[in-house]
């Protein structure tokens, strides 16, 4: 069965091949504006879904389709990708000194069974200096990352503490989205079963 992530980013596509799988990329396109009142956990948990089934819709390949969604969330605002470098230094500011949350929402999908789950990591950043945002800012690639940063990269000299699991914050739980994986080829399994028997 076809594994296709609905997703451009490198990262998500290192660590699913780094788990041993063959991965398809279909990057799927949809309007991430959040609704009027939306939290940034409901917000991640539905654009998640929505990328899955814009991407089940679009694809030619049948499979099992994994999307992601990753929202920093920091004094009860949701951050995004920046869409410039002067959002990205706003965003960093607002990191600065304090700790955050890092929410990634998994769906997986092949179109008629669903299986979503939310993992949340908390992430502290040290005070950032206004000479060390500027630095990072023009050494870094920085727009396609929720919050402005990536922990692998050059803002890791930024964190001082971390609770939950790593891969969350680079942008995919690969143990849940395996799970996910599993839980509908089970599902798959019992509905054809039941086809079979005839319930």
């Amino acid at each position: 069965m076809n594994i296709i992530l609905a997703s451009q980013s490198p990262r998500r596509l290192e660590l699913l091949q780094n788990a041993g799988l063959s991965v398809l990329v279909r990057p799927s396109h949809i309007d991430e504006s959040p609704l009027p009142g939306e939290s940034a956990t409901a917000m991640t948990l539905r654009l998640c879904q929505e990328k899955a089934k814009a991407c089940v819709l679009a694809a030619s390949e049948k499979g099992l389709v994994i999307a992601a969604d990753t929202l920093v969330e920091v004094d009860g605002q949701a951050l995004g990708q920046p869409e410039d470098l002067q959002q990205a230094k706003a965003m960093i500011r607002l990191l600065s000194g304090k700790e955050h949350h890092v929410h990634t929402a998994v769906c997986v999908s092949d179109g008629e069974i669903t299986k979503v789950k939310m993992e949340t990591t908390s992430v502290q950043f040290r005070d950032v200096s206004e000479s060390e945002i500027e630095t990072y800012v023009q050494h870094n690639d920085i727009i396609d990352k929720a919050g402005a940063y990536a922990i692998q990269g050059g803002a890791s000299s930024f964190i001082i503490g971390i609770q939950g699991k790593l891969d969350n914050v680079i942008g995919l739980p690969v143990a849940t989205t395996l799970e996910l994986i599993e839980q509908v080829k089970q599902s798959k399994i019992v509905q054809a079963n039941m086809a079979t028997c005839g319930v």
